[in-house]
């Protein structure tokens, strides 16, 4: 039935000289606008699910392909190329499950961190994953005070009057401005 459909598209694009017809305006008709063709939710929906089993035979014939590779590879090696290859595989696997058991643990430890601060400590061992998550979870509080620190301040200046004085480097307290950055 698969094989069916395909054959169809197949002849329907031969017929049609393999291009999509144009507008008027230059620009291509969507699929179902196609020689008179009424758009037919069934059709496109028996269309998807064909293409989906497709996809998951070829999912399958894939596993089932490499399964056959690694057999024909395994009869050329010997007997300790394929354990040296073998724990090579469990070491890799080891490394990204210890690196993932890492992040586990430094988004429990640490839920003030987002997602996209995971984005910025990147990769590594584990040790450096907790050391960099440690980091940066110390400096999220200390920036957040430095800001509200930093908004106080501008708050009361800004209710403040605006008085200046005439010698610049002189201030009588009227100049609100160097007083906010002496008071630093």
């Amino acid at each position: 039935m698969v094989d069916e459909n395909i054959e169809d598209q197949t002849q329907n694009a031969g017929e049609s000289g393999a291009q999509t017809p144009s507008d008027a305006d230059g620009g291509q008709k969507p699929p179902w606008e196609r020689d008179g063709e009424e758009f037919n939710p069934e059709k496109a929906w028996n269309l998807i699910q064909h293409l989906r089993d497709d996809n998951s035979k070829l999912k399958s014939v894939n596993e089932t392909t490499s399964a056959k590779l690694r057999e024909f590879e395994d009869a050329k090696l010997t007997e300790q190329e394929k354990m040296q290859r073998d724990l090579k595989e469990v070491r890799e696997q080891l490394a990204s499950v210890n690196v993932e058991k890492a992040w586990a643990e430094a988004r429990a430890k640490y839920p003030q961190l987002t997602q996209q601060d995971f984005d910025l400590i990147g990769a590594g061992t584990p040790e450096e994953i907790a050391d960099k998550a440690a980091k940066l979870a110390a400096r999220i509080p200390a920036q957040d005070t430095e800001n509200a620190a930093r908004q106080a301040i501008i708050e009361s200046e800004r209710r403040k009057p605006l008085t200046g004085g005439s010698d610049p480097h002189h201030s009588d307290g009227g100049d609100w401005l160097r007083d906010a950055l002496t008071n630093k």
